[in-house]
């Protein structure tokens, strides 16, 4: 299994190496998720009441911090994009998937990722969690075919706000760092008029902007800059890495030939057909 920038496929580690480092990765990974209080349950599901929006918070400071941290080494030449693996879009699926994992996220409070981290802990809630996780898994593979073709509809390829809204990507990465500021500070909002100070929030508010508010200023300037960048320079085109970037119209061709294999048809001599005239743009999924 290859981590989202596929080092191993481009030379930089070993296969063995690529193993090796998922372990230090997991443990910061946990000591981290530890730390910002998502291995509590009862602190994840009071940031759904507005009550603790501690981990919003920090999940969207990580989202920021990832993207303008992908751009920036893409432009210094350490990371190719090319080489990547973009996840493909299924429009409803995603939605409606998306709407019931924050459902049980709510009232679990946990997702599969923090409950793993929580069991290290040794809460009990957590073991629970998990087990129902497993369970609910196990039972949605079995009862696959029920589902599966609304599980492989709405198909977009993939699909990013840039294409979606005609705009540069630069901008658009602008404009969900300003959306990540303003709904943190929306949400503290919130927290401060209809909450009062958690009693396990060690900083007080005003503690708390002492030290986010130069991190955001940051964030926001380098947003700024990456604003001007054309969306190309980021995006490096490799018709090479078809495995990685799955088209919209061959999609499903790929998908069947990566799980039969390579196939060789005998050639049959047929008449010349007239040439198809073809249409450029976006012709639906």
């Amino acid at each position: 299994m290859d981590i989202v920038a596929p080092l191993v496929k481009t030379g930089v580690i070993s296969e063995a190496a690529n193993l090796w480092l998922a372990v230090p990765i997991g443990f910061v990974f946990g000591f981290a998720l530890y730390h910002a209080g998502f291995t509590d349950s009862r602190k994840i599901a009071r940031a759904f009441y507005l009550k603790d929006v501690g981990v919003p918070v920090v999940m969207f400071s990580a989202i920021v911090t990832g993207m303008l941290g992908l751009w920036l080494l893409s432009l210094a030449g350490f990371i190719d994009t090319s080489k990547m693996y973009y996840l493909p879009t299924y429009l409803m699926p995603m939605a409606i998937g998306g709407l019931l994992f924050g459902i049980g996220m709510a009232i679990g409070g946990f997702c599969p990722g923090t409950a793993a981290s929580s069991i290290a802990t040794g809460r009990v809630d957590a073991m629970v969690f998990v087990v129902g996780f497993l369970g609910g898994s196990i039972l949605f593979g079995d009862l696959f075919p029920v589902w599966g073709d609304f599980y492989k509809s709405d198909y977009r390829g993939v699909y990013r706000l840039d294409e979606l809204f005609g705009m540069n990507l630069g901008s658009v990465v602008l404009i969900l760092v300003v959306a990540a500021v303003a709904g943190s500070l929306l949400m503290r909002l919130g927290q401060h008029l209809f909450w009062s100070t958690p009693k396990d929030q060690s900083m007080e508010p005003e503690q708390v902007l002492k030290y986010e508010v130069p991190l955001v200023v940051l964030a926001l300037v380098i947003g700024g800059v990456l604003a001007f960048f054309p969306t190309g320079s980021f995006f490096k085109q490799d018709n090479t890495s078809t495995y990685y970037i799955i088209q919209k119209e061959a999609a499903p061709a790929q998908m069947h030939q990566r799980q039969q294999g390579p196939r060789k048809t005998p050639a049959i001599e047929t008449e010349p057909e007239a040439p198809v005239p073809t249409h450029k743009g976006g012709e639906g999924c």
